[in-house]
C-alpha cells in the first residue's frame, strides 16, 4: 500500500488500473453510465469501507462516511478476465456525494506493469433482445412501459433488472422486496411458498407478464425508486371511478 505526498494513506486519486476496472463496467455509450463516470472522475479514494481491505469509498476530500447504516444499492457489478487474472467489481449507487466500490482480485499492478481486460462480463452492458450477460442464455423480458422501461429477468443467473431505455442504466433489483410484491399480487399465502423468494427463478413460468409487471408497480410504489408514473399502476383507474362517484353522487342529490 502506497503513501500520498503527505504521508496519508488518503485521501488519494485513483491508480489507472482501480479507473480502467471501474470504467470497464460504466459503458460511455450509454448516458446514465457516461455520467457516474463522471462523477468518478471528479472524486478521490477518501477511506477503506465498511469491509476494509478492497472496499473503498469515493468522496470529497473532507467528507466523512457514515458506517452507522448499511451499504447503498448495488449501482453495477461485473467480472473481467485480464492478464491478471479474475477481477470482481462492484459498484455502489451514490450515496451523500460518496460512492462505494470493491474491487477483488487485483493485485499490485506496478508502474511498468499494464493491465490488459481481455473480456469484460458486466449487467450493465445488457439492452432488449440480448442473451443473458455471463452466459449467453436466454433472457425473460417484460414491457413495463413502452419506449421507456423493461423488466429483464435471467433464470440462470438469478438476476432481474429493470432496463431504462432512455438512460440505457439497468437497474439491479434486490429479489426479496419484489418477491413479496408478487406473493401480494398473486394473493399466494402458503409460507411454504410465500416465505421463500429463492423459489421464484425455479417457478417463473408459472407468472404471466401481466403478474410481474404488477408486482414491479407496487415495488417502486412502496420504495419510490424508479418513479414509475403512478397512472400505469392503477392510479388513473382510481380517480377515474372517483370521477365517476362524485358524478352520481351529485345525480343524486
Amino acid at each position: 500500500m502506497s503513501l500520498n505526498n503527505s504521508g496519508k494513506i488518503f485521501p488519494r486519486e485513483l491508480t489507472d488500473s482501480e479507473k480502467q476496472i471501474l470504467f470497464a463496467i460504466l459503458p460511455a455509450d450509454k448516458k446514465g453510465y457516461a455520467s457516474y463516470r463522471k462523477k468518478i472522475d471528479d472524486l478521490q479514494v477518501i477511506s477503506y469501507g465498511r469491509f476494509g481491505g478492497t472496499n473503498l469509498i469515493l468522496g470529497n476530500e473532507n467528507d466523512i462516511p457514515d458506517f452507522s447504516f448499511s451499504s447503498s444499492p448495488i449501482f453495477a457489478i461485473g467480472t473481467l478476465t485480464t492478464n491478471h487474472g479474475k477481477i470482481d467489481v462492484l459498484i455502489h449507487e451514490e450515496e451523500d456525494g460518496m460512492i462505494e466500490f470493491d474491487i477483488s482480485g487485483l493485485n499490485e499492478i506496478g508502474p511498468v506493469q499494464k493491465l490488459i481486460i481481455e473480456k469484460c462480463d458486466t449487467y450493465s452492458e445488457w439492452k432488449p433482445g440480448d442473451k443473458s450477460p455471463y452466459d449467453n442464455l436466454p433472457v425473460r423480458e417484460i414491457l413495463i412501459i413502452k419506449n421507456k422501461f423493461v423488466l429483464a429477468i435471467s433464470s440462470s443467473q438469478k438476476k432481474l433488472w429493470l432496463h431504462d431505455i432512455n438512460s440505457g442504466l439497468n437497474h439491479l433489483i434486490p429479489l426479496t422486496n419484489f418477491f413479496n410484491e408478487l406473493m401480494r399480487v398473486k394473493n399466494i399465502r402458503d409460507p411454504e411458498i410465500a416465505l421463500k423468494p429463492n423459489l421464484f427463478f425455479g417457478m417463473i413460468d408459472k407468472f404471466t407478464d401481466n403478474d410481474l409487471r404488477m408486482a414491479l408497480f407496487k415495488y417502486d410504489k412502496y420504495l419510490n425508486k424508479f418513479n414509475l408514473p403512478r397512472e400505469t399502476t392503477g392510479m388513473k383507474t382510481l380517480k377515474h371511478k372517483r370521477k365517476l362517484f362524485k358524478f352520481f353522487s351529485r345525480g343524486s342529490n
